[in-house]
């Protein structure tokens, strides 16, 4: 493992697909470990030893923890490749670090191009600032690409879900399981919808995705369209019980939707085996939904709306895309966030009862200002 470390945050970092294998933020001595490995890896049903797995199971599922950069997001059908890209499955080597009184940043380098594109990885830590900020930089390169970031949470115990204003949210043509004998999902297949609070269900009924987890035993996926003319986005998870406050932020002309994928025992087969749960990914993107490479580089039903659905290299110069993410114990008496305004030091997040709490923050960091 590749570890940075700071006062207020500490990422352990797999080589191996460049997943974030362990995360934990320390606020007033308290520390917050809100972010999900899977339990092949920690052995958690396997008496602490991590699982065996057979040699068909891609890397990216192997190193499946915390976060990773995908590209291409989902499945390559156009080269052949893996599913989520050579930067999920690839070798990330260490490349340089830096360090100041204010920051630590450390910078890695995937072992193979991306559209001849050299690909770093650089994560930067602020001294007092509970907060991990990501760049991912692909140098000249030709070509399209769908792109994404892969966070996940472990919701054991209810979490409240709230996000930056959306134009719809959407699932796929198709559900992610659709052989019985492998997987079953719960929503209905293809929908559009304005409330997340009111997703229909494959069965007619309806269910509030604002609270998780929901029903066990099902594995979804469904995508949010970011409002127009919006300069912020930002999705924030409410843990009560686990008493965290998570909360990601991004530019949406960038990445402009938000998936959410719900896994909750719905998947039978190695690696899952139905102990996969309470599981969610909250995967902040460009790209048409997780209908592959094709289908994102080419017309879709997003893009005929305006919706960008990939990321255009510069063959000439760098293009980069930039996340930022963190966690605060959860304040007390919050039930969920109303909003999170972005300051150019200062984060300034709301309750829906009007409480607030502020946290140290950088918006060049995290490429919003």
């Amino acid at each position: 493992m590749i570890t940075i470390s700071a006062d207020s945050a500490r990422v352990e970092i797999n080589p191996a697909g460049g997943h974030f294998d362990e995360v934990v933020f320390t606020v007033g001595g308290q520390e917050l470990r809100p972010m999900h490995r899977a339990h092949w890896r920690t052995g958690e049903n396997h008496g602490g030893v991590p699982e065996t797995l057979n040699e068909n199971v891609p890397q990216t599922l192997r190193s499946l923890a915390g976060d990773f950069f995908c590209a291409p997001f989902a499945k390559d059908d156009l080269t052949g490749g893996p599913e989520h890209g050579p930067v999920a499955n690839g070798i990330w080597h260490e490349w340089r670090r830096s360090s100041t009184n204010y920051a630590k940043t450390l910078e890695l380098l995937l072992d193979r191009t991306v559209l001849g594109a050299e690909v770093t990885k650089t994560i930067t830590l602020r001294t007092g600032h509970p907060i991990i900020y990501q760049s991912h930089a692909f140098k000249n390169g030709s070509g399209s690409i769908p792109v994404a970031h892969h966070p996940m949470l472990r919701v054991d115990g209810g979490v409240r879900l709230s996000f930056s204003p959306k134009r719809f949210g959407a699932t796929p043509s198709a559900a992610i399981e659709t052989d019985p004998s492998r997987g079953r999902s719960l929503l209905a297949y293809p929908q559009v919808f304005t409330d997340l609070g009111e997703v229909r269900q494959a069965d007619g009924g309806t269910v509030d995705l604002r609270s998780l987890p929901g029903p066990e035993g099902y594995e979804d996926f469904l995508l949010l369209v970011e409002a127009p003319r919006r300069t912020v986005g930002w999705s924030a998870i409410l843990a009560p019980t686990q008493k965290y406050l998570f909360f990601i932020l991004r530019d949406p002309r960038v990445l402009p939707v938000t998936m959410l994928w719900l896994s909750n025992g719905g998947r039978d087969y190695q690696p899952f085996n139905g102990r996969h749960r309470n599981v969610l990914g909250i995967e902040e993107g460009i790209t048409f939904f997780n209908s592959g490479y094709k289908a994102s580089i080419a017309d879709n039903a997003l893009t005929e709306q305006g919706i960008p659905t990939a990321l255009s290299l510069d063959p000439f110069g760098t293009t980069e895309v930039k996340l930022a993410f963190g966690a605060i114990p959860a304040p007390s008496g919050w039930s969920e966030v109303a909003e999170i305004e972005v300051w150019s030091d200062t984060l300034v997040l709301r309750d829906v009862s009007g409480a607030e709490t502020r946290c140290p923050f950088d918006a060049q960091l995290a490429g919003l200002e």
